[in-house]
Parts: C-alpha cells; structure tokens; sequence
C-alpha cells in the first residue's frame, strides 16, 4: 500500500473515504423511502469537502484565494435580493444560506477538488493511482449493481409517466436520485476503465464496453447513450501511436466503411429502434411541441425563454448582472432551474456563475491540451470534457451536479501523473526497410 506522511493526515483520510462517495449516495437514496430518513449521502460529502478543505489549507493552496473570491462574489447578488425582497426574509439568515450555498458549493467543488488531487498527484503520485483505480471501479460497479436491481423491480425510475405520451418503459436508475446526473458520471468513470484497458485487455475492454452501453440504454438518456458510444468507438483511436494511422489505413478505411453502412442502418430501423427502446413516443411528442428543438434541448429553451423574461421583468439590469440567487428566481416561478449549467449560473450568480463556469471548463481543457504531447491519457480526457461541455450545454447537470465533481476532477488532474505514462504499453510500428546494402 503507498504510503502518506502522517503530516498529511487528512489526504491519508480521503484516500480511504473518497472511493466509497457513490456508493454512500446509492445507499442514502435507497433509505429515502424510509420515514425520517437522514441525508447521509449530503453529510459524506461535507465531510469530504471539510477534510479537503482543511488538507489544501495546510498545504497553503493558491488557488482557495480564488475560489473564496468567487464565492464572495457569487453570494452579492442573492444577498441583495434577501435584503430587499420582503418574501424572502420571513426565512432568515439560515434559510438564505440554505437555499443559496448548496448550488454554489457544487459549482465551485470541481475546481476545489482538482487544486487537492493536483497537489496530492505530485506529492504521492503512487497513492493517485491507487486511489483513481480503486474509486472509478467501485463506482462503476456501484452504477450496474443498481441498474440490475432496478432490472429486478427495486428502486426508482428514471422519469415520471408523461401526460399524452405513452411510454412503456420509463428507464431506470436504481437508487440515484438524479438521471442526468448518473449519466454523466457513467461517462467519466467508464472513460477511465476504458482508457486503462485498451489496448493491452481487449476482453476487458469489449465487457466494459457492452456494460457501458447498456447502463446508458436503461438510463434513458440522449446525451448519456450517444455519449457512451462515442467513447467506446474513440478510445481506441485517441489512444494510437505515431504512425498507426499510416500503417493501418487500409483496415481503418474498412473500418469507417463498415461503420458508415452501420450508421445507415441505424437511420433506416430507427423508428423500430426508439420504440423498443421506449422513446419514440416520447421524441415524437417533444417534436410535435417544438420542433427539433425540442427533442435536442427536451423543452429548455422554453424553460430559458420564461425564467430570462421573468427576471428582466422584475429585477434592474445591475442586480441581474451579479445575479438574483435561488431564491430569486424560485419567488417567481415553480420551475426555476433551466438545466442548462451556464444560463443557470448566470441567472444565480450573475458575472460569478459564468466566470465559475468558464474557468472550470478553461481549467480542464488547458490541462489536458497542454499534457497533449506529454501523456497518454491527455488526448481521452480532452474528448471527455468536450462530451461535458456539451452535455452541460444542452442538458445541464454537469456544474450544478453533486455527484460528478469528484470524480471528473481526479481524471482531470491524473494527466499530470508520470508514473501513469510508464504503465503504458510503449509500441513503435514496424519501419519497412529495404534491402540490405551488403548483398549489393
């Protein structure tokens, strides 16, 4: 087992605590049902979040400077808006908090989760690995073993029955409270354990394959299906040497062929496909209500369209600009979130929200494109924050997600892990050579 110094006493705690977080959320979902249930899932976290926190504070961490004056920022605006708004008052100073610090936690935890596993990368790079292993297989399994009780009647749906739509199966989602949410962690974790697979265990690579893709099938998501297939096809390709592309041309012309014929099928079946799958009714309505809009977005930008007229309404232009807080918004509307991550977080936390959104894409697309030419995990994990980034722009859940912060900060921050370059396979394409000048 690695070893920490007892000086870093807390990083010695979450290295023990962090890969058990999915399945303490499985597990606190699971006693909802029960009456007086605890959140125990919510105190885990902040257990986590506190340990963390202390951890980068006795390593005199930069970047919490920045974190503490996005949060102060952040808060300006909600605070204005307890302040003069009678309706919010009658909740006092804990409700404000309550209401506000918990979206704005979640937004700010990926960043402050990525300055810890960076820090703790290059102090005990041994213990990283361990622990990225350990905690992305744990939560996969944690992720099908729900899906197979969902399979077997227990736990909950993933959506709720729509009026004029029938649709007879509503996916699943075992004991997770969030779909979308789970769905974008299926993304991150399987893209590690597919990643570390290929290409030395193709086997491996092939089951992991499968169950990714049938987890998103039962999950019922566009952006988590079409996601999961993306990564198993890509890997591969992301993960080549100098040189393949040229010695392998051939077969990946076929390759593309075959895969451009598949495609074509899939477009010719695709009515009988979604009705298998359940969606047909469901994309047909959507279509019906709002065009090809409404089945990429699923009604969002008519969710953006009233909660950006209400608040331009009631509120000035400055107070709009360092945003009006949950509790603005949820003063005025029942629906108040639009899931989509950067309009929700504009709509918050104003000027604060897009910077927290802007620097924690910024953050991870830097650091993977500068570890590029360096490290073999960098070209995967740029493919997967641009899959996030998309997924946050069209079905939210990605900032505002209290389930993926750990998770897709420890990948982010393992491109600066050396001993992960060497565990790869290093392979050189055969050179053609001619003939051998002696016989001449």
């Amino acid at each position: 087992m690695p070893r920490i110094d007892s000086a870093s006493w807390p990083a010695w705690l979450l290295f023990y605590l962090m890969p058990w977080f999915l399945l303490v959320d499985s597990i606190s979902g699971g006693l909802q049902q029960l009456p007086g249930a605890l959140l125990w899932s919510l105190m885990y976290k902040a257990l986590l979040l506190s340990v963390l926190l202390w951890q980068l504070i006795l390593w005199r961490s930069k970047a919490l400077v920045l974190l503490l004056g996005l949060l102060l920022l952040a808060l300006s605006g909600p605070l204005y808006s307890y302040l003069t708004l009678a309706a919010l008052q009658n909740v006092g100073a804990a409700g404000f908090l309550a209401t506000e610090l918990p979206l704005l936690i979640k937004a700010l935890a990926p960043l402050l989760a990525f300055s810890f596993f960076c820090h703790f990368c290059l102090r005990y790079p041994a213990a990283f690995v361990v622990m990225i292993d350990r905690l992305m297989l744990l939560s996969f399994g944690v992720i099908v073993v729900n899906l197979l009780l969902g399979l077997a009647g227990f736990g909950y749906t993933a959506y709720q029955p729509m009026d004029n739509v029938v649709q007879p199966f509503l996916g699943l989602k075992g004991f997770f409270y969030s779909t979308n949410e789970l769905a974008a962690v299926l993304l991150v974790v399987s893209g590690w354990l597919l990643w570390r697979s290929w290409p030395l265990h193709k086997a491996r690579y092939g089951l992991i394959s499968l169950l990714t893709i049938a987890s998103a099938l039962l999950l019922l998501t566009k952006t988590g299906l079409l996601g999961s297939l993306m990564l198993v096809f890509a890997i591969p390709l992301l993960s080549a040497k100098a040189g393949f592309y040229r010695q392998y041309r051939r077969q990946i012309a076929v390759a593309l062929l075959l895969a451009l014929s598949g495609l074509l099928v899939l477009i010719w079946q695709a009515e009988a496909l979604l009705r298998a799958a359940g969606l047909y009714d469901k994309l047909a309505y959507a279509f019906q209500q709002r065009g090809v809009l409404g089945i990429v977005l699923s009604s969002r930008d008519l969710y953006l369209s009233v909660v950006w007229q209400q608040t331009e309404q009631h509120y000035a232009l400055l107070h709009r600009l360092f945003g009006v807080g949950v509790a603005g918004v949820s003063v005025l509307l029942k629906k108040y979130f639009i899931e989509i991550d950067l309009f929700d977080l504009m709509v918050f936390y104003g000027v604060a929200g897009a910077a927290i959104f802007g620097l924690t894409f910024g953050q991870f697309f830097y650091s993977s494109f500068r570890q590029l030419s360096k490290h073999p995990l960098a070209a995967t994990l740029l493919f997967i924050n641009v899959l996030l980034l998309g997924v946050a722009m069209l079905a939210g859940h990605i900032l505002t997600s209290g389930m993926l912060w750990l998770p897709w900060a420890l990948l982010n921050a393992a491109v600066f892990n050396t001993l992960l370059i060497t565990a790869m396979p290093v392979t050189t394409p055969a050179i053609p050579r001619g003939t051998d000048e002696r016989s001449a």
